[in-house]
């Protein structure tokens, strides 16, 4: 559940928070004559950019000159940079990939491959985490400590010690333990609402200042994600589910209420979950018109479904048409109450 909410760049960033400056030998020699030519290359670059790149890419590869120039060569300063790939590649055109490496050669002349290849591996790690979650989980620490060691020497052997730090090590743990939390929490059937929203809370409360920082950075709102996993616990739907209308809403504003959100927000949640009910009775009642048009029919003309969903969608319905057309039905989705 965690996965779904942080998503996989999170893992990305957070695997690179800590570094030294202690160099490794996984890198290009540092020589008098090659230090001269990637001085000169740089000023070279830097005296074209303007005719090749926007203000925004400009300005982030002077950053990044500044910042690492001196220190590119180290496997474990590649490894660092990958923060900033997402956030290039909005700037970009099309074909993404390879005007990335362009801002990279511009960057650090006879860097781009080592540094693209460092990014590759990072993402190989980070696929491996995701694959091997539920083992790693289930592992004493010593093991689970060691099966992650393996795992980065095989991809660095030589810079491994370099890029993860033991403020990475203390990240992934407790990553870990707030996966079993939730994981426990997910089939907690009996446990009352109250418990499981506290027992949430709690453990984001006692996870690594990383995790947290990191969440706040990306979304923006702590308390927003952790409703957000909480209504996509099996155990919190059911019992959503078997509330009336009334009750089950005063139950998502008494968790709102827990967690923290102010009144105005919560008024305003209201409004939006008024508005997504309305939505899935009308997507819900057109699923039962729908189906009952194709029972009566062998073959029904596509002009009879276009009316069918112009009369329940209106404006929407020519969406609507498209996501069948793919095989989507989105009214076949799981409900969520306080999150879809």
């Amino acid at each position: 559940m965690l996965k779904t909410v942080l998503g996989t760049s999170l893992l990305v960033v957070l695997m690179i928070s800590g570094y030294s400056l202690i160099p490794d030998a996984e890198v290009s020699p540092s020589k008098p004559q090659e230090i001269t030519n990637f001085i000169e290359n740089q000023v070279e670059t830097t005296a074209i950019m303007s005719n090749e790149w926007g203000p925004e890419i400009q300005s982030i590869i002077l950053d990044l000159q500044q910042q690492y120039q001196d220190q590119i060569h180290l496997t474990h300063i590649q490894a660092k940079l990958i923060y900033i790939r997402d956030h290039l590649i909005q700037y970009l055109s099309a074909p993404p990939n390879e005007q990335l490496k362009k801002v990279l050669v511009s960057a650090f002349p006879g860097y781009a491959d080592a540094i693209l290849s460092t990014w590759l591996r990072l993402d190989q790690y980070e696929l491996w985490l995701v694959e091997e979650n539920r083992t790693l989980m289930d592992l004493e620490p010593l093991s689970r400590g060691g099966m992650l060691w393996e795992k980065r020497t095989e991809l660095f052997p030589l810079a491994a010690y370099e890029i993860w730090s033991e403020e990475q090590d203390s990240y992934e743990a407790a990553q870990l333990e707030l996966h079993s939390t939730l994981d426990a929490l997910e089939v907690s059937f009996d446990l009352p609402m109250h418990e499981r929203v506290d027992r949430l809370q709690n453990s984001f409360n006692q996870a690594n200042g990383i995790i947290v920082d990191t969440i706040n950075t990306q979304t923006g709102s702590l308390q927003g994600t952790i409703a957000s996993i909480l209504f996509g616990m099996d155990a919190v739907q059911k019992d959503l589910q078997q509330l009336s209308s009334e009750d089950r809403q005063q139950q998502i504003k008494d968790i709102r209420q827990q967690l923290g959100f102010d009144q105005q927000t919560i008024e305003k949640m209201a409004i939006i979950d008024e508005q997504r009910q309305k939505r899935w009775e009308n997507g819900s009642a057109y699923m039962v018109s729908r189906q009952q048009l194709l029972a009566d029919n062998n073959e029904v003309p596509e002009t009879q479904l276009a009316e069918l969903r112009s009369e329940y969608f209106g404006k929407s319905a020519s969406t609507i048409a498209k996501e069948e057309e793919s095989g989507f039905y989105r009214f076949q989705r799981p409900r969520y109450y306080g999150r879809n």
